[in-house]
């Protein structure tokens, strides 16, 4: 009897495992069979990109991306690995992912939105546009794709045009601080890189730090530039049709600056004047030719537009050899630059000139001579940084020629600046 009770014992055992396992089949297939029969996964559908930037010691910099989708329902997980940065050989990362409603928003390693340039010895440039690529669908974005561009302050200038009393158009872009009146303004001098001939619209505020510096750096200032057609050559003093047209664009300038202080929203009493390369070189001739207008400038690797000097002495592009002048040579410049001064009194004007001192593109004698003879003809309240190669390569510069990125940089010398009045 016993045995036989085992026995049903274990066949009720069986047959309870049995409709278990049927049941868990059932339930499973029944899962399966929902979804087999839902809707197929929802493509990713892009309504817009943004890119957040701002202005860097090389430019415009991505500093943000933002997806505006669809529907956000279709996305998915997502994480940073999930995007590669490449601009040549190198490499950005997404440290960061925010969504935000519809909105999914990359947060990365800074990168150029022009891509990068790389320069050889002798300046020959290789171009590497930015590519950015996705293991979801749709989001791969490339440099040239439709976009929206956001920068910060650099958005906050107004563009626009105007015409001199000489009939020069040119273009400006004008930041004024909101709520101000009578405030100092920083007129930029773009350079050779940012002209419209070789770049772009806009690049004379975009290409570096020369004019949103002054804002991004706290100081209650108007900042103004106006952006050139074209680039002027090295020994532009003996060159009368390309000086007469650097003269007539100081003219339009002077009037926009004028008329801006006639209408009382700046200050006359301060309005200062800063450039590099070209630029720097532009600022000399502008100071000269307004010699009370200014109260103080800071030209920055100034190009020789006072005498000709990188092109004589074969110092213009000069990155192999010494780029130091015989004391005979160096005397015939002084005098040179010291009989033009001669001719106008610009001693009153409180210039800090900054170099590199082994620049090899611009040579150094300008801002270093002109220095000098202002000193020795009595000028009190100059001032002249030269920048080690050890200084520019601390500041990230391999081509000593850009040092405008530590002398932006140096609270003191803006500090200077601003605390001079007229």
């Amino acid at each position: 009897m016993k045995k036989i009770k085992c026995t049903r014992r274990c066949l009720l055992l069986s047959m309870v495992l049995m409709l278990s396992s049927t049941a868990f089949m059932t339930a499973a297939s029944a899962d399966t069979g929902k979804a087999s029969d839902a809707e197929p996964d929802k493509a990713v559908t892009v309504e817009n990109v943004t890119l957040h930037t701002y202005v860097g010691d090389d430019g415009q910099e991505v500093q943000s991306i933002t997806y505006r989708l669809k529907d956000i329902s279709a996305l998915g997980s997502i994480a940073p690995d999930d995007f590669s940065i490449t601009i040549g050989s190198e490499s950005y990362l997404v440290n960061d992912i925010k969504i935000m409603g519809n909105n999914v928003k990359l947060y990365v390693d800074p990168f150029r939105y022009l891509g990068k340039t790389v320069y050889n010895e002798k300046m020959q440039p290789t171009h590497y546009d930015f590519s950015i690529n996705s293991t979801i669908a749709g989001l791969d974005l490339k440099k040239g794709d439709p976009c929206q561009i956001k920068t910060r302050t650099a958005d906050d200038f107004v563009k626009g045009t105007f015409k001199g009393s000489n009939g020069m158009e040119l273009p400006y872009w004008l930041y004024m601080p909101a709520g101000s009146a009578k405030v100092p303004l920083m007129l930029w001098e773009h350079g050779g890189g940012e002209v419209l001939s070789s770049s772009f619209e806009g690049a004379n505020i975009l290409n570096n730090r020369g004019a949103v510096s002054w804002i991004e750096d706290g100081y209650q200032t108007a900042v103004l530039s106006f952006q050139f057609p074209e680039n002027y050559s090295f020994g532009i003093s003996e060159e009368p049709d390309q000086l007469k047209k650097m003269q007539d664009y100081n003219d339009v300038i002077h009037e926009f600056i004028q008329d801006l202080i006639n209408k009382g929203k700046i200050d006359s009493k301060r309005v200062y004047i800063s450039g590099a390369s070209s630029g720097g070189g532009a600022v000399l001739r502008f100071v000269m030719q307004y010699p009370d207008f200014f109260a103080a400038a800071l030209p920055i690797c100034a190009k020789d537009t006072l005498i000709p000097i990188s092109k004589p002495y074969g110092l213009a592009y000069k990155f192999e050899g010494s780029l130091a002048l015989t004391e005979q040579d160096y005397q015939k410049c002084y005098e040179d630059i010291s009989d033009l001064i001669s001719h106008t009194d610009i001693t009153n004007v409180p210039m800090w000139f900054v170099q590199a001192e082994n620049d090899p593109v611009c040579t150094s004698y300008t801002s270093k001579i002109l220095y000098q003879v202002l000193k020795d003809k009595g000028a009190e309240n100059n001032r002249i940084t030269m920048y080690s190669d050890e200084e520019m390569k601390q500041a990230g510069q391999m081509i000593y020629h850009s040092s405008w990125v530590p002398a932006l940089k140096s609270r003191e010398i803006m500090d200077w600046v601003y605390n001079q009045k007229k």
